[in-house]
């Protein structure tokens, strides 16, 4: 199940009100939404995004990518990783991409999935926390 976000006027309030109070910074339109979680007073670090796009439901998904030179340096890792352990173990070299290529692969993998599950919750009750404190006390 994928978390969602409604595209209506409420939504889009509680955004801007989380960009506004420092906890996240990025960009809001209509079609897409690209949110980076702020650490610090002036420190908005991370190698990570939070994205959501329109689905036909009219609501934005929710989704979890790395920021841009990351999402490139990470893809020519994998790239190169792929690479090294074809030719390895072309040559017989069996045991050479374990150590070298799958169990790196294996722990930035489960290290992301964890972090995804992480930001998107983090998200989602900042996004019911103000919910319920601006909209449930009318």
């Amino acid at each position: 199940m994928t978390d969602t976000i409604s595209n209506n006027e409420k939504s889009f309030n509680i955004l801007n009100k989380l960009i506004l109070n420092g906890f996240y910074d990025g960009n809001i339109s209509p079609n897409r939404i690209e949110l980076n979680r702020k650490y610090g007073l002036f420190n908005s670090g991370g190698n990570h995004k939070i994205i959501g796009i329109l689905n036909s439901e009219n609501k934005f998904e929710l989704d979890f990518d790395f920021k841009f030179p990351m999402n490139v340096a990470v893809k020519i890792a994998i790239g190169i990783g792929i690479v090294f352990s074809i030719i390895s173990l072309a040559y017989g070299n069996w045991f050479l991409p374990i150590p070298f290529f799958i169990l790196p692969f294996l722990i930035t993998f489960i290290d992301f999935r964890l972090k995804k599950k992480k930001e998107i919750n983090l998200l989602t009750s900042k996004f019911l926390e103000i919910y319920k404190a601006e909209y449930e006390t009318k």
